[in-house]
């Protein structure tokens, strides 16, 4: 008779523990979330459900849903973890059950994981919370990579994932996630996207922090294979040749970017004041021997790039102040005739004519400036000083034009520009 009725208790608590899911699972299709977690949690406490695969299941579907659920996730937030923790363990338990019941549901709920998980994630990131950001994404690519593993789906690499994990972490100051996340993404070559550049740009500026020229040449190659048209990454390496003093394999690389991408804004513009910094020495003893060469290797960087960015106020007024330089030269020319003799009196004259042309190339450039600068009430002390020093160039062109009234006019704007403009 005690065997009888050890067996009919068994029997009934069978039946509970079953009874005890089912409920859960009720309330769960119910969408009562809050209902459903007690109910399982409840369930779960009994020993019997650490074997019962579909205990594990339905506590994962639960958690699942409370995790995709924006006001549940906030006050649950180990759900997402939790969740996962449960569908690992129902296939732990019996894998061919649990396969069984997540091809019933066409694995929805643990791909709600890894969806839900990416929106929280890119949710932070939007919101400038990136160490937030970066732990729901590094949640969201564990979710990815056992999907991945069980052969249900994704890619191994999760370009999408890796790509705004590596985002949060450089956001968050995170380096060595960074560094890791984007090493990732540049070794396979991931290309396409235009953001994914930010992986190479990253990875060549750490190493060149770091002073490690082997890796940074690697990822500035392997970042320039597959974005040619980056702008930074040849930046970049110019600026290594740069402080390496190398003046031959810089003026090179100016040329072998060009060439490949000759609407390089950053790189025309830094050669061009790179050659500026060169050729318009004020001492006449250290100019070089090519002066009138680099000049006009100058005019046609600047007019390259002006064409490109015409409303870029400040390579306008670098053009200007090419030109204004060559003319100022030549008036040093002209000055160091001292002599009397008709010769040199036609020598001087000759030479003032030449300055002409070349102020008559300056003004139209610094004119533009000087109209987009001139109807503006207050500017910044960086726009107010381009304007006065476009001012002053306009003055000394209009001089030597022997323009009065424009030369008195431009001095005038010039005298009052910190009072007009602050």
């Amino acid at each position: 008779m005690k065997n009888l009725f050890f067996i009919i208790l068994v029997a009934m608590f069978g039946s509970i523990q079953a009874q005890d899911v089912k409920k859960a699972k009720d309330q769960l299709a119910a969408k009562q979330l809050d209902q459903a977690k007690a109910t399982i949690d409840a369930a779960m406490t009994n020993p019997k459900n650490a074997k019962n695969p579909e205990a594990w299941y339905t506590k994962g579907k639960i958690y699942s849903a409370i995790a995709a659920d924006k006001n549940l996730q906030v006050s649950i937030p180990t759900a997402r973890m939790e969740s996962f923790d449960a569908f690992k363990k129902a296939l732990e338990v019996d894998k061919n059950q649990a396969t069984v019941l997540m091809t019933l549901d066409n694995y929805q709920p643990i791909f709600s994981l890894y969806s839900s998980g990416y929106e929280e994630a890119a949710g932070y990131l939007n919101n400038n919370k990136p160490e937030q950001s970066l732990n729901a994404f590094k949640q969201t690519a564990a979710v990815g990579e056992y999907i991945n593993g069980q052969g249900w789906g994704l890619n191994k690499l999760d370009t999408v994932v890796t790509f705004y994990s590596g985002v949060a972490a450089m956001n968050a100051k995170k380096e060595d996630d960074a560094v890791a996340l984007f090493t990732k993404l540049a070794d396979a070559k991931v290309y396409g996207n235009a953001d994914y550049a930010t992986a190479y740009r990253y990875l060549a500026k750490y190493y060149y922090d770091k002073k490690d020229v082997a890796n940074m040449n690697k990822y500035i190659a392997l970042g320039k294979e597959v974005f040619p048209k980056d702008d930074y990454l040849p930046l970049l390496e110019i600026d290594y040749l740069r402080e390496n003093g190398d003046k031959a394999a810089l003026f090179a690389k100016y040329e072998e970017v060009l060439k490949s991408n000759p609407d390089n804004f950053d790189v025309l513009t830094d050669y061009a004041v790179t050659l500026f910094g060169e050729t318009h020495v004020a001492d006449a003893s250290k100019r070089p021997a090519d002066y009138d060469a680099k000049c006009k290797k100058i005019e046609e960087l600047y007019t390259k790039a002006v064409t490109l960015k015409p409303e870029s106020w400040e390579t306008e007024l670098s053009f200007g102040k090419h030109y204004y330089n060559m003319a100022l030269f030549m008036e040093d020319d002209v000055n160091k005739i001292k002599g009397t003799k008709p010769e040199d009196v036609k020598k001087k004259a000759d030479l003032n004519a030449q300055i002409i042309p070349v102020v008559d190339k300056a003004i139209p450039h610094l004119e533009k400036v000087f109209a987009h600068y001139d109807p503006m009430g207050h500017l910044k002390t960086s726009e107010r000083s381009n304007f006065k020093s476009t001012c002053s160039l306009l003055t000394y062109c209009y001089d030597k034009k022997k323009d009065k009234a424009k030369t008195d006019l431009y001095q005038k704007k010039y005298d009052d520009a910190d009072k007009a403009h602050q």
